[in-house]
């Protein structure tokens, strides 16, 4: 959102400081949440690291992880565990697919990200 709150005031003539004129360029590499140097050659997180998507949504499900554990109350924390390791064992079986690996991948993803948000929003454990 900040991007297109920066480029929309580029666009009115607005005058940006340098910081902000250098932070409207996004960024062409994107890491996953996890350190790909430390990635396995024929692991799903070699997979990971090598596909820009699959990266993008790899952060974005780290931060909304994040984002739902530190809200989440301490009775329903271990439904928000169990469920992040459902997760990861069902992306984890996409490594089977070869024909179709990167779209599982990234269908996996978008789901739980998409679940994230019902933690975030608290839909997920107040019966909202």
């Amino acid at each position: 959102m900040r991007y297109g709150m920066i480029a929309g005031l580029a666009l009115m003539g607005a005058s940006l400081p340098v910081h902000a004129q250098v932070q409207a360029i996004p960024p062409r590499i994107v890491a996953p949440s996890f350190d790909c140097a430390k990635a396995k050659k024929g692991t799903i997180d070699q997979v990971i690291c090598k596909d820009r998507e699959l990266s993008i949504l790899d952060r974005t499900m780290g931060l909304d992880y994040e984002r739902a554990r530190l809200q989440t109350p301490p009775a329903e924390e271990a439904t928000l565990l169990r469920e992040q390791r459902a997760f990861i064992a069902n992306r984890n079986l996409c490594m089977k697919r070869r024909e179709d690996r990167q779209a599982c991948i990234a269908f996996a993803y978008e789901s739980r990200i998409q679940r994230l948000g019902e933690w975030i929003d608290r839909s997920a454990w107040s019966g909202e």
